[in-house]
């Protein structure tokens, strides 16, 4: 187990408990940060532990027999193109689940700023594509 993967989990961590005593200590009266600070706290405080526990306990269980062959099988090019296809199938059905959010979310007038941030995300979505295929091209 390296070094850095334990200090990112720490510093995710402590980064995660930090915005927990803020959302409500300093923020308690600003629902709106406090509840950012709460979430985002969360989110970072279990995805830090969860990842230095999976760490700690890949580390005790991994034999360097376990390790070839999880090296060789990251490495396999079949194993490539599935993750390769199932990440562009997961993309494609994303960017329909929100074109549809953002559809639905018009015709039941919700707030503008849900719809705009819906459509904004379909054009990153674009965008995000154009770029790496060129990116790709030119790279392959």
């Amino acid at each position: 187990m390296k070094k850095s993967d334990i200090i990112i989990s720490l510093a995710g961590i402590i980064l995660g408990a930090i915005l927990l005593i803020l959302s409500r200590s300093v923020f308690a009266d600003e629902k709106a940060i406090s509840g950012f600070c709460l979430g985002f706290g969360a989110a970072i405080f279990v995805l830090g532990f969860g990842n230095l526990i999976g760490k700690l306990v890949t580390a005790k269980v991994e034999t360097p027999e376990i390790a070839r062959i999880k090296n060789i099988e990251e490495n396999d090019e079949r194993n490539i193109r599935v993750k390769e296809k199932a990440g562009w199938a997961t993309a494609r059905i994303m960017n329909i689940v929100l074109c549809v959010l953002a559809l639905a979310s018009a015709l039941t007038n919700q707030e503008l700023y849900i719809t705009l941030i819906l459509a904004v995300l379909v054009v990153v979505y674009g965008v995000l594509i154009l770029g790496f295929n060129i990116y790709y091209e030119k790279r392959l």
